[in-house]
């Protein structure tokens, strides 16, 4: 690897400072990942994180106000009570829990398939460990994360069924949506960013550090992550010239993973959950001297 330029030696300074100050636990009760710290099997925190990652958009009020209540319905082991429920047995389970415009009977279906994965592998990390069976030929967890998806959306529901979505339209057209889960549980083969996957994945492959929970480290380099880019994340990298890309889709994620591995090669999502902290306080960060990215 050629030896960093100028700026990039400033904008390493920048993120280590950020990540001095930002990356730490007293700042994990604005997190959903504090959700994940809450269990000591294993088992329960993969449950749990996923859970946390989906459902990590919106306000973090009602984000966390949501999360008590679903992890609540589930109990102390979360694992165990999906796994011990058929989907017929989901029906009404969480009354009228809803979180933006995921409905009840969207996270019935969610909890199915969570509920199936784990009867059928036994915990969510034995199926990525399956789906992550030739990491010496994919230098990133994308196509990972691909299979890890097709496969918990592959699993039986009936006789629950997702929920129709539509949406009108100004012209009095009506588009059908997407399902819910396939929107909480994003497969990159759509060209987005997978945010929420790549968020949880940064959790579960990141070493412990009384952050990220390093539950998959032994398995998966976590050189291989790709960065979960939020709004907060795009604004500061458009700030600091990382990128000119104006959406936070796929190939952004994919262009400013490979620019924060200049940075950390061996860590490239290092200084991900600094970046997020930072942008929700509202912090200003101004551009070392130097040209903008291509």
């Amino acid at each position: 690897m050629r030896p960093l330029s100028p700026r990039e030696t400033a904008l390493q300074r920048l993120f280590e400072d950020l990540h001095a100050t930002y990356h730490r636990p007293a700042f994990l009760p604005g997190d959903p990942l504090l959700f994940a710290h809450r269990y000591s099997e294993p088992r329960d925190a993969e449950v749990a994180a996923l859970t946390a990652a989906a459902f990590a958009s919106g306000n973090i009020t009602s984000i966390q106000r949501f999360l008590e209540g679903f992890l609540g319905v589930l109990g102390p082991r979360p694992a165990d009570w999906l796994a011990e429920r058929q989907p017929g047995e989901l029906c009404g389970a969480f009354g009228s829990l809803g979180h933006r415009w995921v409905r009840p009977a969207d996270l019935e279906v969610f909890a199915a398939l969570l509920g199936g994965t784990l009867r059928r592998h036994g915990s969510l990390s034995a199926l990525w460990r399956k789906c992550d069976a030739r990491p010496a030929e994919e230098p990133t967890v994308l196509p990972v994360l691909g299979r890890f998806v097709e496969a918990i959306l592959s699993e039986r529901v009936a006789p629950l069924a997702p929920r129709t979505r539509e949406r009108s339209r100004p012209d009095g057209t009506v588009s059908v949506l997407p399902p819910a889960v396939s929107i909480l549980l994003t497969h990159p083969a759509g060209g987005s960013a997978c945010k929420r996957m790549n968020l949880f994945l940064r959790w579960m492959v990141r070493p412990a550090d009384g952050i990220d929970l390093g539950l998959w480290t032994a398995h998966t380099d976590p050189a291989r992550l790709v960065l979960p880019v939020d709004v907060h994340v795009l604004r500061i990298c458009r700030k600091l010239r990382l990128t000119r890309r104006p959406q936070p889709d796929l190939k952004t994620a994919e262009g400013l993973t490979a620019r924060f591995r200049r940075l950390s090669p061996s860590d490239p999502c290092r200084y991900d959950f600094a970046m997020v902290r930072a942008g929700v306080d509202g912090i200003a960060l101004n551009p070392p001297r130097g040209t903008a990215s291509p």
